[in-house]
């Protein structure tokens, strides 16, 4: 399957699913449609949502592709949640509890009532465009990975940053669909047995002539691996 094409697919697949039963307790009773108390609704527990085409092929929530496409699907506050959350994730893999008014404060979105204010609104949002989904209980689910986003969104961009997105997909779509994508990863495990930041890794790789999505991308999998 030709690159773009399967960047394409995972899109469809992924924003426009309804009820993933991949995820574990699916459903949205809980905190998320029960009338609770501020206390009752203050922690939620947060795990990470996967897909396992978009493990292999989707931007890390941190990417530029995110920066550069999905801020004007998203808007800025969206954008900014997902990015703290999945730096979040990378610190605890498997999980954590989130006190929702700490958090709220600490991007600045609010902090007391959280979910009815920016906080909230831009939660939700995340949830409409299928990247972060409200599970059972208290659980959120965020994704690791980002897919690309739709033919229907790309016809969204203005059109310099339509003709950008098809070249950033086409050499992006080359390189993970090469050696270079397991070149890129050798290097960046090997910077960082090395003690190298995975910032460090990434700017490394730069001058390395690496495409500068496959850094990031490589850079934060060999952070992840340490992990895992």
């Amino acid at each position: 399957m030709h690159s773009t094409n399967q960047s394409t697919l995972i899109s469809d697949i992924v924003l426009h699913q309804n009820g993933d039963d991949h995820r574990q307790g699916g459903g949205r009773d809980g905190i998320w449609d029960s009338p609770r108390s501020d206390a009752e609704m203050s922690v939620i527990r947060v795990e990470p949502w996967e897909y396992a085409d978009l493990e292999d092929y989707g931007h890390h929530p941190r990417s530029p592709y995110v920066e550069l496409f999905w801020l004007s699907m998203l808007g800025p506050t969206s954008t900014w949640l997902l990015r703290r959350l999945s730096l979040l994730l990378e610190q605890s893999p498997k999980g954590f509890d989130l006190d929702i008014e700490t958090f709220a404060r600490e991007i600045g979105l609010g902090g007391r009532s959280a979910l009815k204010t920016a906080f909230g609104r831009a939660l939700d949002r995340c949830c409409r465009f299928g990247l972060t989904q409200k599970g059972r209980g208290s659980t959120l689910f965020v994704r690791r990975r980002i897919p690309s986003i739709s033919p229907r969104m790309v016809e969204r961009l203005t059109p310099g940053m339509r003709a950008i997105h098809d070249q950033c997909i086409a050499t992006i779509g080359k390189s993970w669909h090469s050696e270079e994508l397991t070149r890129a990863k050798k290097i960046a495990s090997v910077l960082h047995e090395c003690g190298d930041s995975p910032d460090r890794i990434e700017s490394q790789m730069h001058a390395l002539q690496f495409h500068p999505a496959l850094a990031f991308e490589a850079s934060r999998w060999a952070a992840l691996e340490s992990l895992a």
